[in-house]
């Protein structure tokens, strides 16, 4: 994720353009095409609630014109955790999904972490 949002901040502006725009109208087409998803993480995209999407979609693109990198960590997976239950945790998602937020210095964080199965 770091590496991608790299390689977008670099891009001449028309083409960073485009990318964003196309990013904040589809989160999950966006994602599917920039990443080599797995089955099942690209079922857990389309699985989000629809507003959901839209708002990490606008956030994430909202967030990049302003040429900041989106913190992004991804907790390592133990053996007995199971990765259906994967959750995602977020900072700033809706601070960011107005083109002109009032408070700038708040960071953009995504957080996926693991925890056991319930009993």
């Amino acid at each position: 994720m770091a590496r991608k949002v790299a390689l977008l901040l670099a891009l001449p502006m028309a083409e960073r353009v485009h990318e964003l725009h196309f990013l904040a109208a589809n989160f999950v087409e966006w994602m599917k095409e920039n990443f080599n998803l797995q089955e099942h993480q690209q079922a857990q995209l389309n699985g989000m609630p629809i507003d959901f999407q839209e708002s990490l979609g606008k956030a994430i693109s909202n967030y990049l014109k302003r040429g900041f990198a989106v913190q992004f960590q991804k907790d390592e997976k133990e053996e007995q955790e199971d990765p259906e239950f994967k959750e995602l945790s977020t900072l700033g998602v809706e601070l960011w999904e107005e083109p002109e937020p009032e408070q700038v210095w708040s960071p953009l964080f995504f957080r996926i972490h693991y925890r056991y199965p319930q009993s």
